[in-house]
């Protein structure tokens, strides 16, 4: 990852770490929480090994983006939490998420690296940034 393709947000839940945990890794609630996008398979929950799409369609504008899951262990009283996704295309990046139970509820790290192969290498950086506010306003709708 570079400073280029990657971004952070951080999103506080009043929820517990295990409750945060379940929203986090379901894949109906992030259909249900990304605009112009379906996640298949359906009534699946992200665990080691799962292939998974994000179909995304905006006007006559359409791509699969293909993921597998390469780390899914739960929170436990004395452990955060830790997804990592690997993204191989055509939006090509990795996740790794951390979901903490902090005093407060539950702190969630998202950190995402983004490299979309039609999109020139100068252009990344503001497509970062583009990508972090939509990803922000998409997992704040997911864990609440």
């Amino acid at each position: 990852m570079t400073m280029n393709d990657t971004f952070v947000v951080h999103v506080r839940v009043p929820e517990p770490a295990t409750v945060v945990w379940a929203r986090l890794i379901n894949l109906d609630g992030h259909s249900a929480s990304i605009p112009f996008t379906r996640v298949t398979p359906e009534g699946e929950s992200m665990r080691p090994g799962l292939r998974f799409v994000g179909e995304t369609s905006l006007g006559p504008l359409h791509f699969s983006d293909r993921m597998v899951v390469q780390r899914a262990d739960a929170p436990t009283a004395a452990h955060p939490g830790h997804l990592v996704v690997e993204k191989f295309g055509p939006v090509a990046g990795r996740v790794e998420a951390t979901v903490e139970q902090v005093a407060t509820g539950t702190l969630v790290t998202w950190q995402q690296s983004l490299r979309p192969a039609w999109l020139p290498t100068f252009l990344r950086p503001a497509g970062t940034v583009v990508a972090r506010i939509a990803y922000g306003t998409g997992l704040r709708q997911l864990l609440s």
